[in-house]
């Protein structure tokens, strides 16, 4: 039970962003796999950051695609195995250009805590997008995970940086494919901290050259 907890609190954030979805999203019935994703924006890359809890029902079917050799542990290898097979059926594009997803965090629980119910995977994907263009922007998800058995969640995350605003999300109706639209706007600052940089390295140079001017004129 404890292990339970610990899950838990560690994806309670995650949990929170979900909060304003409507209340249907969380019939979670014990014959289903929850995928829920929380995608974070920021000024140079996505991430994903998504919670995979299987009910009671489909925790087995779930386990065997991840625990290969059925020993009842989860190796490294195994949930870098899992990983990487989840990353093969999510679609990520950024104003329509795909974006290539790379893992960088992942957690799974313990085999018997999977059997309750309880067991939440936690794995994280980023794509480095670069600096984009100011103005508006869109990105799509589609998740075709074990779609027989699962029902999914997407949800775009409160940015950190005050560069990007979400405008809008729209969901089909199962919510396994997403669009958020966004925009992103360089900071007020920006043009001005380039030409600060650029007046200080101006002055070091001015400093460093006149002790040679000195040097040329008294050698005169």
């Amino acid at each position: 039970m404890a292990d339970a907890v610990i899950a838990t609190l560690r994806c309670l954030p995650q949990l929170l962003a979900f909060l304003a979805l409507p209340s249907t999203v969380f019939a979670h019935r014990l014959d289903e796999y929850l995928q829920a994703t929380l995608v974070v924006i920021e000024p140079d890359r996505v991430r994903l950051q998504i919670n995979l809890t299987p009910g009671v029902a489909v925790a087995e079917q779930v386990l065997a695609l991840i625990d290969r050799n059925g020993d009842g542990v989860i190796s490294t290898n195994e949930a870098a195995a899992y990983a990487e097979l989840l990353k093969r059926d999510l679609i990520v594009r950024l104003d329509q250009r795909d974006q290539e997803l790379k893992l960088t965090n992942s957690y799974f629980p313990a085999s018997a805590e999977f059997r309750t119910g309880l067991g939440i995977i936690q794995i994280e994907f980023s794509a480095a997008t670069g600096r984009r263009a100011a103005g508006a922007h869109r990105l799509t998800l589609e998740n075709r995970h074990l779609p027989g058995v699962s029902v999914y969640l997407i949800n775009a995350a409160q940015p950190a940086s005050a560069a990007v605003q979400i405008t809008k999300q729209i969901r089909n109706e199962n919510q396994s494919a997403g669009e958020i639209q966004f925009t992103f706007q360089l900071p007020p600052n920006s043009f001005r901290t380039v030409e600060i940089v650029a007046l200080l390295l101006a002055v070091v140079a001015a400093v460093f050259a006149r002790p040679r001017l000195a040097q040329k004129t008294s050698s005169r």
